[in-house]
């Protein structure tokens, strides 16, 4: 069965013009002859209101995933966890950024264990921390996987680059977290 993505560029066209057209948004969808790029469907020049109401219709079927991310955002500032990068991207929730710090706080919320009272204090590794975050987001969603990524900033800090989830696991986030 072919991916809904892989459609010939005549036929996502053909898609795209009927959805418009049934949205009230009158745009030239190029189908057949010469395309811009292969692969690539070519609009036509949009009026200002046209554009408003694609903005609109776009916005209205973002809605879901903002609404999440608003969410997850709040609950997150209920227990003073500073993810200020998280933001809707290509329909997902990107996290952002976080500190090893922030990021052990957020795997203990979700039920990581916390490391063994008798070994000494250590610098929290980054790595180790990424990892303990990993497995406590994959055990409260269900299994979806957070891509973790430590790096180093400019002025030499260690900071926890954080992937994006969709919609169902920042819920599954939210409901986990609530108090």
């Amino acid at each position: 069965m072919r991916r809904p993505d892989a459609l010939a560029p005549r036929h996502a066209a053909a898609e795209l013009a009927s959805a418009l057209r049934e949205a009230g948004i009158r745009v030239p969808v190029q189908r057949g002859g010469p395309e811009p790029r292969s692969g690539v469907v070519g609009l036509g020049s949009l009026s200002p209101a046209e554009a408003r109401r694609l903005a609109q219709l776009v916005r209205t079927g973002t809605k879901r995933t903002l609404k999440a991310a608003r969410a997850l955002r709040d609950v997150l500032d209920a227990y003073r966890i500073d993810l200020s990068g998280i933001q809707v991207r290509a329909g997902r929730i990107a996290l952002g950024t976080a500190s090893p710090a922030t990021a052990e706080r957020l795997a203990r919320l979700l039920g990581a264990a916390r490391p063994d009272p008798d070994t000494p204090p250590t610098p929290l590794d980054a790595v180790r921390v990424a990892e303990r975050l990993r497995d406590a987001v994959a055990a409260t969603t269900g299994g979806d996987v957070l891509h973790v990524r430590v790096r180093e900033t400019a002025d030499g800090e260690t900071e926890l680059g954080l992937g994006s989830i969709d919609v169902a696991a920042a819920r599954r986030l939210v409901t986990a977290l609530r108090f």
